[in-house]
């Protein structure tokens, strides 16, 4: 589609001007664009230190190659970047058609950068790779979150489920807390673990366990074992490695009445997700009935959204609840 795409641009960058300039030397990595919320459909776009992502939906719509090449170069220059980089996602994000999406080693303009490069985020180093695959390795719109946990963390047991590349693991170890990241991915724990190896952070107080958390939990409760705080962060759809389904529309409930008796009176229980179909309200309303059975628990206020991305079109919901 033919579209004027400067001034929407340099109105994003203006947006965020403020963000930009609070962050120098802390935090190097943004959301730049939200697709149609801010006038280009299918067009989300991220910068990782020298590296501009484009990501293309083709679901919402097709933004013209020439059109791309142009707004590369322009945020080239705008962003002091080296190079831009496209990923493209087909309207089926199903397991059977993951392979269609489209990520290429080679740039769309500018010099190709590692596999696997270095980010800052609110002076915490992480790895992340441009072109690797959907995600890059670290959640851009989580980047308040793990501040705020990390700073209720310190000198604190910590769980973290769902753990992926463990984004929020590491931010709560540099303030001191011992942390369990489980996940069901080995890989994505190695990957973890070189996010704590880049804090210079020493891995003896820390677990990295490749299991289904479902299974991690099951085994936690037979134990009595107890963390001062849980950070859930689930995936909306997933496939074990043995064929089964994670749906957290259907097992939302299955999940928190495992979690729930494993936090400490005291300590406190996060949950986020990005289901579109639910807003932090809903979210919470739908958890209450589940977590209030057998305990008592306090709610309390979580923070907003990073200001990169107070118009994405799929924001977290979230909650955050103390056991009384």
């Amino acid at each position: 589609m033919s579209i004027n795409w400067k001034p929407l641009l340099e109105k994003a960058l203006v947006q965020r001007r403020e963000l930009f300039e609070k962050a120098l030397g802390e935090t190097d990595c943004f959301r730049l664009f939200n697709g149609a919320n801010e006038g280009i459909s299918g067009l989300v776009i991220e910068q990782f230190s020298d590296v501009i992502i484009f990501q293309i939906f083709e679901q919402e719509g097709t933004v013209e190659e020439s059109a791309l090449k142009a707004m590369a170069e322009w945020l080239l220059e705008a962003r002091k970047a080296t190079s831009v980089y496209k990923k493209e996602f087909v309207k089926d994000r199903s397991h059977q058609a993951a392979g269609s999406d489209y990520y290429s080693p080679e740039p769309l303009l500018g010099k190709p950068a590692n596999s696997e490069i270095t980010v800052l985020e609110n002076g915490v180093s992480y790895s992340i790779q441009p072109f690797a695959g959907y995600s890059t390795g670290l959640f851009l719109d989580q980047r308040e979150n793990r501040k705020f946990l990390s700073q209720r963390a310190k000198g604190k047991q910590v769980l973290n489920l769902f753990a992926y590349t463990c984004g929020f693991s590491v931010a709560c170890a540099t303030q001191g807390a011992s942390t369990t990241s489980v996940d069901l991915s080995k890989k994505y724990l190695d990957w973890g673990k070189r996010n704590f190896e880049k804090n210079q952070l020493d891995l003896g107080p820390h677990r990295f366990i490749a299991q289904d958390c479902f299974e991690f939990l099951k085994r936690c409760e037979k134990k009595g074992t107890e963390f001062d705080l849980i950070i859930v962060d689930p995936p909306s759809f997933s496939r074990t490695k043995e064929g089964g389904v994670f749906s957290l529309k259907k097992d939302l409930d299955r999940l928190l009445k495992v979690v729930a008796p494993l936090v400490s009176k005291g300590g406190s229980l996060f949950f986020s997700c990005n289901f579109s179909e639910w807003d932090s309200r809903f979210l919470q309303k739908k958890s209450a009935p589940v977590l209030e059975e057998t305990e008592k628990w306090k709610w309390e206020n979580t923070p907003a959204a990073p200001k990169d991305f107070e118009s994405a079109l799929n924001p977290i919901s979230q909650w955050l609840a103390v056991k009384l």
